[in-house]
């Protein structure tokens, strides 16, 4: 949609499923991802069921009510319904789309060109394409050729069968997302309508004996006999359909993409569904990979950061998202002796985001001396630390990447520009002429963008206690 409405010639071969739908929850952030794709009227007009939170009952913990910030929703979708809208609005925009498409072969040459082969409408067709996005899902068209990574340790696959009640749930919620651990696994229902609700468990097929289609039924109830709010609330309630499985296990990618070829959503990573953000990464993946495609057609020399910049993107978000599965695992395996949770609660090797964070620089020792150092002193003298260099790379403004200067330092080897959309190195530029913070406040709002004083005293605070500046 945003390629085509940005006046690139797109076109979308898709391949419409036969097989049963799954529900989706689809946090309230979501909705910002929604404006910026313009998306967001469609989704409202839709009429999704608006979500206010989620019912939660995990570990050795009671249940628990989690709502949503005043104002906030989210929404609860059948992804079929959901998958319509998206796909209808990148034809109003303009894409050729083609459905019930089968692609046989993909040839990439020097340029760079692909060569796609496909049957559609009962013939063999064939189209030229500068760039590539693989949106392939766990299917992974050009994912797997060579660029998928499976987690072995984090098998798991998803049961799922629909319940309907007419006379409506005895919820006091009855919005919200259900979530319950258990000894073996996890369940989760969400709900679609005021009467259905789909019910799903996560097993390891390693430790959880699946069955074939005829035991899957008895393997899902007896799953879901180990949980005790789910259980008592499909008491009364009515199976729609008999239940089907589903390859929930996670997995990354060697590298996201190159020049002409980009892994998009969960054809490039997939994370454990604990985590509740797949719809969200999804369509943030997707959203930066039009970015990206969209600045590498209208200026190739930026080919090489850009495709760098959504490669970093992709794998802070799964290393983030694996590190909170890690974190839930942890404590739902303080209360179950099974080898399900065991499995899942190492912390994975690999960095941290490549975005700093936020919070842990407001309690880090030095960042608090630094700002209570500021409001001591009468005057300040301040110059650049050893080893700070500004290093140009890739950023995004509007639908475009730039090459913008960051700050690469012993405490942020992987650089870093704005912290609360304040400019650091703006600050850095100004500091050593003003020795006064606030004549280096003023003269900073009008440098840049004006901020507010809180956050300006915070960024010089992390800059000064990160060393990044210094006190001559």
């Amino acid at each position: 949609r945003l390629l085509a409405s940005w006046g690139h010639r797109v076109a979308l071969l898709t391949r419409p499923g036969a097989r049963p739908t799954l529900a989706e929850s689809l946090p309230p952030s979501c909705r910002k991802l929604f404006d910026r794709t313009g998306l967001r009227h469609a989704v409202d007009a839709a009429v999704f069921l608006r979500s206010t939170g989620n019912t939660v009952r995990w570990g050795e913990g009671s249940e628990r009510v989690e709502r949503f910030a005043e104002g906030e929703f989210g929404y609860q979708v059948e992804r079929d319904a959901f998958d319509r809208v998206l796909l209808d609005e990148a034809t109003t925009s303009g894409a050729h789309v083609t459905r019930r498409a089968i692609v046989r072969k993909v040839v990439e040459s020097p340029g760079p060109v692909a060569l796609v082969s496909f049957d559609a409408g009962g013939e063999s067709r064939q189209l030229v394409a500068r760039w590539l996005l693989d949106c392939t899902g766990r299917a992974g068209l050009l994912a797997r050729r060579g660029w998928r990574r499976p987690e072995p340790r984090l098998r798991t696959m998803a049961i799922a069968c629909a319940w309907e009640r007419r006379d409506g749930w005895p919820l006091a919620e009855p919005t919200h997302t259900l979530v319950e651990s258990y000894d073996g696994g996890w369940a989760w229902s969400v709900p679609v309508s005021e009467t259905r609700r789909h019910v799903t468990v996560m097993v390891d097929p390693a430790l959880t004996a699946v069955g074939g289609r005829q035991r899957l039924g008895a393997t899902y109830h007896a799953e879901l006999s180990k949980t005790a709010s789910l259980r008592a609330l499909l008491e009364g309630a009515k199976p729609v359909a008999r239940p089907f499985a589903r390859d929930a296990s996670s997995y990354s990618c060697s590298r996201a993409g190159e020049e002409g070829v980009l892994l998009v959503g969960d054809a490039a990573s997939f994370i454990d569904p604990l985590s509740s953000f797949g719809v969200k990464k999804a369509l943030a993946s997707a959203w930066l990979a039009a970015v990206v495609t969209h600045s590498c057609l209208e200026n190739p020399s930026l080919a090489t950061p850009a495709v760098e910049l959504f490669d970093s993107r992709e794998r802070a978000i799964y290393e983030s998202l694996r590190r909170r599965l890690a974190e839930l695992s942890r404590e739902a395996a303080g209360a179950y002796a099974g080898g399900f949770w065991q499995e899942r609660w190492d912390t994975p090797e690999g960095d941290a985001d490549a975005e700093p964070d936020i919070t842990a620089l407001r309690s880090d020792p030095a960042v608090l001396g630094a700002l209570a150092e500021l409001k001591q002193r009468e005057s300040i003298t301040l110059r650049s630390g050893t080893g700070v260099q500004r290093v140009p790379r890739p950023f995004i403004r509007g639908n475009s990447i730039v090459l913008e200067d960051q700050l690469v330092a012993p405490a942020f080897r992987d650089g870093i520009r704005y912290l609360r959309s304040v400019d650091l190195v703006t600050i850095l530029e100004l500091a050593a002429a003003h020795d006064q913070v606030p004549d280096l406040f003023d003269a900073y709002n009008r440098a840049a963008p004006p901020a507010a004083l809180p956050d300006f005293l915070g960024a010089l605070s992390v800059l000064i206690g990160k060393r990044l500046l210094v006190f001559a």
